[in-house]
């Protein structure tokens, strides 16, 4: 096979190949949404610092070969089930993959609750004590209004908080991947 002379279109339908530094606004876009780009330099141009786990790079005229194989293994990286555990960072915000919605400081030791035993059921009386901890009311409208919205926070990112009656609640993963944008 001959050398790459020029940019070539993506060999994975899930690997984007860039022009670095001309295409950088797309490679922070990419990435932003946690998806695995390779960036061609020309000679002498210096590599930027990867923005994470899913960046490669390589000097063109690339060999096909070479580029082919550093995106399986982008590919393989960005699809391992790790990359989507859900946390909350520092500042409140629940993070599954490289999307993100922020949370309150109420809500945050709930979730941190519901998180710790992700796919369990919590007991009310658990979420009413981390509830309460953190400040909120723990009568039962209080909570089953925390419960409500604490659900439509998650959803967006592919989770579900589904009530098990008379039980407790489930903090899950949604049947269907998050919508970016």
């Amino acid at each position: 096979m001959h050398p790459i002379e020029s940019r070539p279109t993506a060999l994975n339908a899930h690997v984007s190949v860039l022009a670095w530094p001309a295409e950088d606004r797309l490679r922070q876009q990419l990435a932003w949404f946690g998806l695995p780009r390779v960036l061609l330099l020309h000679p002498g141009v210096l590599p930027p610092e990867p923005l994470d786990g899913l960046e490669d790079w390589m000097r063109i005229p690339a060999d096909p070969t070479d580029l082919e194989a550093r995106s399986a293994t982008l590919q393989r990286r960005a699809d391992e089930p790790s990359r989507r555990t859900p946390f909350i960072d520092d500042d409140d915000l629940l993070w599954v993959g490289s999307t993100w919605v922020s949370v309150t400081g109420a809500q945050a030791p709930v979730l941190r609750l519901l998180l710790e035993h992700l796919d369990r059921v919590v007991r009310f009386e658990s979420v009413i004590a981390a509830y309460v901890a953190a400040g909120g009311s723990g009568h039962p409208a209080s909570v089953r209004t925390l419960l409500s919205r604490l659900g439509s926070r998650v959803r967006p990112v592919g989770l579900d908080l589904v009530t098990v009656r008379r039980r407790g609640v489930i903090l899950t993963t949604s049947p269907e991947p998050p919508r970016q944008g």
